[in-house]
């Protein structure tokens, strides 16, 4: 085997917070990775020319669906992901628990809705998520519901007792004047990340603690309000899709938390509309024009398991095989679309990965583990409660890696903040820019499972995808289908996944522990 030593150092821009291109040389740090390039050759050929992520995203996606945590589809999918490892020769194979239960599942059995007045028209809206049924079909008034605290709501008493609800003023949304990034290019990838945004309006002169506790207390507040509404007995609940262009932004309705939880809370039924319809609505009501809708919703809760389970599988290692490479992605989704960008993309990326590792054979010392997370949409539930219910394995994982930003090539990855990582990833990506990954961020990213393991003093990792259309088509909308995906892109994601851990998976020596955050957006 043709084993190449090479030598990658940490630029002394690190502490400046610069992103790092993966050539860069001259440093005050070096560490010398031992690269079998032979083997990416072997790991090129598979992921690029043999992949299986297009069969498997389209079954995902289309046999499966929308993968809801607590509902059909995602005991579906938890039982097909296990098979496929199962099928592939893959080790301790489990569909496993939580630590903790989840509550009642949900998911969409019929919707169908009209306007009827001023004019006929289809009404363009889904059901939120753990939100109840109408009786029937209802013939129901528009009525306007306008406020932000509950000294306003004496107003309204007695007044929307089987009414279709619009709940407040949609957004405004302006036209798209500016051209959207798709892909990114190596100099924007180069430049130093943007620092936080300073928060804005009435909380910026908080600090932490005040601006969360403002946060509870408008919690607090909008649970009272949801309390109210339900004792007027509304037959609907109607609320703005927060984006344009007729897709819905689809996720939980207001009463989420009491109906997932309780065993007989029955919700107010909850539609999101498309903001263009509800613009007309709010407009309507607003000049004093009668608007009335004719709708039926019809859902169901599941309540024989209130448990929700994650996908696990392995491919043992050898000498170090108590030492282990962790990677990952949530294979939970909204129920809008079928969740093909997210995280479908991510989940099938991962999937490949080990199918590349495992159809080739390859010596790997560490034991290579996927985990395939539910929950996350709700908070990162499930990977979560993996990481607690095996804290004392937590020592023994050299690395997790995630991929969760949509269906976007891997153009490099974020060290969250562990700078001992960025020399050995600079050495590990170095032979992949011909791919287009070209740069180790140093900065955190957030919002997906990594976090769950960057808490617990575990090195995790999110890769850095192109956007594509994620953050303004895709992201839990019902647009958010097998048709947005660019295969391709996944082809090249799982290429540079596989070669990744193979080369964390066979270091001497695990990956650099940086030290554990506190509080802010890990503490959970």
């Amino acid at each position: 085997m043709a084993v190449t030593p090479r030598t990658s150092t940490l630029l002394a821009a690190l502490a400046l917070g610069l992103a790092l291109p993966l050539a860069a040389q001259q440093a005050s740090q070096t560490i010398q990775e031992r690269l079998d390039l032979s083997v990416l050759q072997r790991i090129r050929d598979e992921g690029l020319n043999r992949s299986r992520v297009d069969s498997l995203a389209e079954y995902l996606s289309d046999a499966i669906g929308p993968r809801l945590t607590g509902s059909s589809g995602m005991k579906r999918a938890n039982e097909w992901t296990a098979q496929v490892f199962r099928d592939w020769g893959l080790a301790n194979v489990q569909i496993e628990p939580w630590d903790s239960t989840f509550g009642r599942g949900w998911e969409r059995v019929n919707y169908s809705g009209r306007m009827v007045e001023p004019w006929i028209q289809p009404l363009s809206a889904q059901p939120l998520a753990w939100s109840g049924s109408t009786r029937g079909t209802v013939n129901c008034p528009v009525v306007l519901l306008d406020v932000q605290d509950t000294t306003q709501l004496a107003q309204y008493e007695g007044k929307l007792k089987g009414a279709c609800v619009l709940r407040g003023a949609p957004r405004d949304i302006p036209p798209e004047f500016a051209p959207i990034v798709r892909r990114s290019s190596a100099d924007s990838l180069l430049v130093p990340p943007a620092p936080p945004r300073a928060p804005q309006g009435p909380m910026a002169n908080l600090t932490p603690e005040q601006r969360a506790e403002r946060f509870r207390q408008m919690r607090a507040v909008a649970a009272r309000i949801n309390s109210w509404l339900k004792a007027q007995q509304p037959a609907v609940i109607l609320q703005p899709s927060n984006w344009t262009y007729g897709m819905l932004l689809v996720q939980s309705g207001p009463e989420a938390g009491p109906a997932r939880d309780s065993a007989n809370y029955e919700p107010l039924p909850a539609l999101l509309v498309q903001h263009e319809q509800y613009g007309e609505m709010y407009r309507d009501v607003k000049a004093g024009r009668p608007v009335r809708l004719e709708v039926s919703v019809q859902n169901r809760f599941l309540s024989q398991d209130l448990n929700a389970y994650n996908t696990t599988a392995e491919i043992p290692g050898s000498d170090k095989a108590n030492e282990v490479v962790m990677i990952g992605a949530h294979l939970d989704s909204w129920h809008g679309g079928t969740g093909a960008t997210d995280n479908g993309a991510g989940t099938v990326v991962m999937m490949e990965a080990m199918r590349i590792l495992k159809t080739l054979n390859l010596p790997l010392r560490r034991t290579v583990r996927i985990g395939l997370w539910s929950g996350e949409e709700e908070g990162l539930l499930g990977s979560r409660a993996w990481v607690r219910k095996h804290a004392a394995e937590l020592g023994q994982i050299s690395a997790y890696l995630n991929v969760d930003n949509g269906t976007g090539k891997l153009r490099g990855i974020w060290d969250q903040m562990d700078s001992a990582a960025i020399p050995v990833f600079q050495e590990i990506l170095d032979p992949l820019q011909d791919l287009g990954v070209v740069v180790v961020r140093h900065g955190n990213t957030g919002g997906t499972d990594h976090l769950s393991f960057v808490a617990a003093g575990v090195p995790g990792f999110n890769y850095i995808q192109d956007p594509i259309e994620y953050g303004i088509r895709t992201h839990h909308s019902n647009v958010d289908t097998y048709e947005r995906l660019m295969i391709d892109d996944l082809k090249q994601a799982a290429t540079v996944v596989a070669w990744t851990v193979y080369e964390i998976a066979n270091r001497d020596e695990m990956m650099p522990r940086g030290p554990r955050p506190s509080g802010g957006p890990f503490g959970f």
